[in-house]
């Protein structure tokens, strides 16, 4: 999940769109195979397990990416210290973080 979190917290969220959207028509046919095999007749509980476990694992694979999607590094807004989280976008000058003492990249003026 570190590699996850190496993305703005814009492109996870899209992200997380984009594979939900891929995701829930396959937990809707999953949905109607679990509706479909409680017809009565012989030989439907493999199914009727099948089609449980399916939809278990796709719903909990959209919550996972939707949890990582969402979940805050400490260090995942610009301006904040990467060792300890210390807001820098008040200093003006580079030098080392104010609360843990490590050495701060220049800044970049554009």
């Amino acid at each position: 999940m570190k590699t996850f979190s190496r993305f703005p917290r814009s492109h996870r969220i899209l992200f997380a769109t984009v594979i939900s959207g891929l995701l829930v028509p396959c937990l809707g046919f999953g949905c109607f195979g679990l509706l479909a095999s409680q017809e009565p007749g012989s030989g439907r509980v493999p199914f009727t397990i099948g089609y449980l476990i399916f939809d278990l694992l796709l719903i909990g694979s959209i919550c996972l990416i939707w949890w990582s999607a969402l979940r805050t590094y400490g260090t995942d807004c610009f301006g904040m210290c990467d060792r300890c989280g210390y807001d820098l976008r008040a200093l003006t000058s580079g030098g080392p973080c104010p609360e843990c003492g490590r050495a701060l990249p220049p800044v970049r003026n554009s």
